[in-house]
């Protein structure tokens, strides 16, 4: 395998001021290496969980608007004014049964008056 004479040379190598400068060179490689990979996969994993968000979010807009309109057919006049006949017996009043009041218009004399 490997000599004992390349082992011993290897560890004069790296326990001298060049080696032990390559040594920390190569672990802050190693280290930014894997830093950079996992930014990248974390990343990825968001960037799946907002298209997953936003699939849902469109999903609920889709069903809101189905909703408002939904709820605009329910509330129309003319189906309210069916149920009204229908279900509660009403109508519209005779005219015999009108009665129109006019709000009085408040005179200039009184209005100095409370002044």
């Amino acid at each position: 395998m490997i000599s004992a004479g390349l082992l011993a040379q290897c560890k004069l190598y790296f326990w001298s001021p060049s080696g032990r400068r390559g040594l920390f060179v190569l672990l802050v490689l190693i280290s930014s290496a894997l830093a950079v990979i996992f930014a990248a996969h974390a990343t990825r994993t968001r960037y799946a969980s907002l298209q997953s968000e936003q699939h849902v979010s469109d999903n609920l807009d889709s069903e809101y608007e189905k909703l408002l309109l939904e709820n605009s057919v329910w509330a129309g006049y003319n189906r309210v004014d069916q149920l009204a006949r229908e279900t509660l017996q009403m109508r519209s009043p005779d005219q015999t049964n009108l009665l129109i009041v006019r709000p009085e218009i408040a005179r200039a004399d009184d209005q100095e008056a409370v002044l």
